[in-house]
């Protein structure tokens, strides 16, 4: 999992970080509101799998970022906090926060709070996403991975069905090369990795071979990655 975790107090960073229980995990840390801003109203925000928000920030409330994450993002946040009462606790499930722990923590029990939580995220997203959209005049048929405009078809790899489905659900909003990479790859996009672009290009080859206006939707993010525009089905 990608983690990110919003707290100024740097003996409970170091000791998430000292005490995290599954080393193929990645903590990313930001101390305060102004530095957490960059990466929760960005692209970067689609990198993570869940975040960790302290409620009192010393340039900031924790729930002003829970606010702006769910303007745009369902991705799993445990608010945390070292102190509050059950109604303060329930304010936070009102904004939209998945789950809330008191310091001082249990990394343990942090860890196993945001794996389930991730768990329930992907499963409900695999019930939900879409298996058939399209992409301008033509149809996307993940499920036979196929390309289709009246009786002309062109087939997909697994890959470019993950590329695909990914920029679908996130239509018409920038999606970063790494957080394409984690989805498409199941790994991690190192700079000057040429292997996505490979694919965007064959993507669009395939596209324009069944509609020359239809791949015009596939578009370029400059210095961010590729978006797909939403078009109507």
């Amino acid at each position: 999992m990608d983690i990110l975790i919003i707290d100024d107090d740097p003996a409970v960073c170091q000791t998430i970080r000292n005490a995290w229980p599954t080393p193929g995990d990645a903590l990313r840390f930001a101390s305060s509101y102004s530095q957490s801003l960059s990466l929760i109203l960005g692209p970067e925000l689609a990198f993570f799998d869940a975040i960790v928000v302290d409620i009192h920030l010393p340039d900031g409330d924790g729930l002003s970022i829970l606010r702006s994450i769910r303007r745009t993002s369902s991705v799993p946040i445990v608010m945390i906090s070292g102190w509050g009462t059950a109604e303060t606790r329930a304010g936070t499930f009102d904004v939209g926060a998945d789950d809330y722990l008191m310091k001082p923590l249990s990394v343990r029990e942090l860890q196993a709070r945001i794996a389930r939580l991730v768990t329930m995220r992907a499963s409900t997203s695999r019930a939900a996403a879409p298996t058939i959209f399209q992409i301008g005049r033509i149809v996307c048929d993940l499920q036979t991975r196929r390309l289709r405009r009246h009786d002309r078809m062109v087939g997909l790899t697994d890959t470019e069905g993950r590329i695909l489905g990914y920029l679908h659900e996130n239509a018409g909003r920038s999606c970063s090369k790494s957080a394409i990479y984690k989805h498409a790859f199941f790994r991690e996009y190192v700079s000057g990795d040429k292997t996505l672009d490979v694919y965007i290009g064959r993507l669009r080859a395939k596209l324009a071979s069944l509609d020359s206006d239809s791949v015009a939707l596939l578009q370029t993010v400059r210095g961010s990655g590729y978006k797909l525009e939403s078009s109507a089905s």
